[in-house]
Formats: C-alpha cells, sequence, structure tokens
C-alpha cells in the first residue's frame, strides 16, 4: 500500500506522558535542522544542521511498511522519491542523538503546530519555539504538565495530572477545560478526523473524546493498566498505546462506526517504561523508554504486527518521555524531536519522514 503525503498549510496560529473543525495534515518536507550541539541556555542561536544517519540501507527483506515501491533519492539514503517511499530500506543500528535545546523544563510532551512552532514549557509558562530559537509566550503560570498537542482550530491541548484535567490553550492565550475529571490525564493525540485519543495514566482507561463532549471508553482495566502514549493510525484503523509499567505496546483496530475491537498486545520491551509514541509514513512505531532514555522502533506489518522485536535507535544523556517528526518551516520531516521534564530537547534523524499530523489552520 502506498502513502501519499500532502501539506495544506494556511495562516500561522500561535508542549507523558480535535474536535475542533476539520483536521489539516502536515507531513511536509520542512526545511533541514534546527540546531545543533549541547545549547548551554534556552536563548540564543546554535549553528549546523540535525545530523543524517550516515549508514547505508540494510539490504535484508520486507519489512511490511505500508508506503512500498519507493526508491532512494539521489543521495543515496533511504527516502522519498516523489510520493513513494521505499520502506524495506531500513537502516540498522543506533544513532547519535543531537541535543538542540535545554531549559524549557515543566513538561513531558512537545507539540508541532505545522507552521514553525513548538510547544514547550520554561518557566513555568508554555512557550513557542521557532528554529532559531526565538519564544513567544503562549500561556503563563501553567502547572507540570504531561501530554501536549495542537488541534486543527490552533488551541494547544494540555494533560495536567496533578489537576485531574485537560485544558485547552487559544492562540491568545486564553485558558478553558477541554476535559475533566479523569484519573492522570497523559497522553494526547488529536487525529486527522477530529477526534482527541487521551490515556487515563492513574484510571487505566484510554478515551476518545469528539463531537460529543462525553468521552467514549476504548480501553479499561488491566488491558490498559498506566496506560501513557497514544497514537491513532488512519491508514489501518488503528490505535496504538503504552501500557508504562509492563513494558507493553497494543493495539485497538477501530470500526467504520467508530466501535472499538478487543486490545492486542503488539510487543513487550523487557525492563522498559514505554512512555510518547509516534508513527513514520511507513507505519512503523517509535517508542520512548522513559524509564532508560532510550528510543525504540517496532517494525510493522499492514495488520499493525511486529515483525520483529523492537530496536534501540538512540540512547540519550538525559531523561525523555516523548517524541514527535518534525513538522513545520526549521523542522526536518525526516528528523524525530525528542523532550522530557529535565528540559532538553534532542533530535534523532531516520531513514523515513512522520505520518501526517494535524496542523494549525
Amino acid at each position: 500500500m502506498r502513502l501519499t503525503f500532502m501539506t495544506l498549510c494556511a495562516a500561522l496560529a500561535i508542549g507523558c506522558g480535535d474536535n475542533g473543525g476539520d483536521a489539516t495534515t502536515s507531513g511536509s518536507s520542512s526545511s533541514s535542522g534546527a540546531s545543533s550541539g549541547d545549547v548551554p541556555t534556552g536563548g540564543g542561536t546554535s549553528s549546523g544542521d540535525v545530523p543524517t544517519t550516515g549508514a547505508e540501507a540494510s539490504s535484508g527483506g520486507s519489512t511490511g511498511g505500508l508506503a512500498t515501491g519507493g526508491e532512494t533519492g539521489s543521495s543515496g539514503e533511504p527516502g522519498t522519491t516523489g510520493d513513494a517511499l521505499d520502506c524495506e530500506a531500513v537502516v540498522d543500528g543506533q544513532v547519535a542523538p543531537q541535543k538542540l535545546f535545554v531549559g524549557y523544563e515543566g513538561s513531558e510532551d512537545l507539540a508541532f503546530d505545522g507552521h514553525g512552532g513548538l510547544a514547550l514549557k520554561k518557566d513555568g509558562n508554555v512557550v513557542v519555539v521557532r528554529a532559531d530559537m526565538s519564544e513567544t509566550v503562549l500561556a503563563m503560570a501553567v502547572p507540570p504538565a504531561y501530554g501536549t498537542r495542537f488541534m486543527s482550530d490552533g488551541r494547544l491541548l494540555v494533560a495536567l495530572p496533578q489537576a485531574g484535567k485537560v485544558i485547552a490553550v487559544d492562540p491568545r492565550g486564553q485558558v478553558s477545560d477541554f476535559l475533566t475529571m479523569v484519573q492522570g490525564p497523559n497522553g494526547i493525540f488529536p487525529d486527522l478526523a477530529g477526534d482527541v485519543w487521551i490515556t487515563e495514566f492513574g484510571g487505566d482507561r484510554v478515551l476518545r473524546v469528539g463531537a460529543d463532549p462525553q468521552p467514549k471508553v476504548i480501553a479499561m482495566g488491566q488491558d490498559a493498566s498506566s496506560a501513557n502514549g497514544v497514537v491513532f493510525d488512519p491508514q489501518r484503523s488503528l490505535l496504538f498505546y503504552t501500557n508504562y509499567q509492563s513494558g507493553q505496546i497494543r493495539r485497538v483496530a477501530i470500526d467504520g462506526q467508530g466501535e472499538p475491537a478487543a486490545p492486542e498486545l503488539v510487543t513487550e520491551i523487557a525492563g522498559a517504561s514505554p512512555d510518547g509514541l509516534t508513527l513514520d509514513a511507513c507505519g512503523y512505531l517509535y517508542v520512548v523508554d522513559q524509564g532508560n532514555s532510550t528510543l525504540y522502533r517496532v517494525l510493522l506489518d499492514e495488520l499493525g504486527e511486529a515483525t520483529a522485536e523492537a530496536s534501540v535507535l538512540a540512547v540519550f544523556a538525559s531523561n525523555v518521555a516523548n517524541a514527535q517528526f518534525g513538522v513545520g518551516e526549521g523542522f526536518d520531516d525526516h528528523t524525530i524531536y525528542l523532550a522530557g521534564n529535565p528540559g532538553d530537547v534532542y533530535a534523532v534523524t531516520v531513514e523515513f519522514p512522520g505520518a501526517a499530523i494535524v496542523s494549525v489552520q
């Protein structure tokens, strides 16, 4: 199955773990790399490009990815040729992460608006940071946060586990409640159809919030124990989420009426504490082991089943909890950006671009 990528970008609207109108997708090829090297503070500008893997593609058999039949680019690196991807061109081995920013503490997540803005926490505020490290304060005095994601209407969703709710911050910095009376809200993922998927770490539930403000329970109990990272794949109609305490990743098939099937185990990573999840355009999963500051990749087939054990992609010098592919000006779509509570933001470049996500209209 081949995936077609397009970017529908409009005006810019102003960070462990949407039902705000029709979603705009972002899966574009952005300008490369933000900054490089260890940055001493949260301000200033660094130079250099985000590093590439610098490795040759493995010559192994099919990995079962969604987008196939592409060729390598003119540079010889695996990647896109027009709208086709060679999803068999998986590079083996680990990648050296690059530390981009420091000093953005107070959230376990990061969120791209699709137009060159990256939402992070700093000094108790939510700030939008651009690749040149310029900042705009979006909201002040926001409590410690877990998941953060933009919706298409420009609102930033922020999970506040201590308050037991998810708030929405509009482009003017006004804060309102999005979902209340939840136990330890953690992962957040607005999908392209306008729904928002939320994990309830303390309540052992996975929820979907749509046009009806009453959330629908997708998974609960033991199957959703310490539910954390979450991502929805519309190509396979599968929801993926992590069980933090058990080191497991599960999937739930969602039918045409939006009804969930029983959760199924995708894989288990021994000794790991899996937190954030993200998908690439081939349908492969990237999992952040928050307990060991490690990024894994899980190769999946068209049914969402793992074709091999999870492999280590990168190990980090400080704690990371969540990951997102770059979207928007100054951020590379073949690069995974990672953040955690210590306030460091890292970059890891891989062979494939990220899957399409919601972009602010």
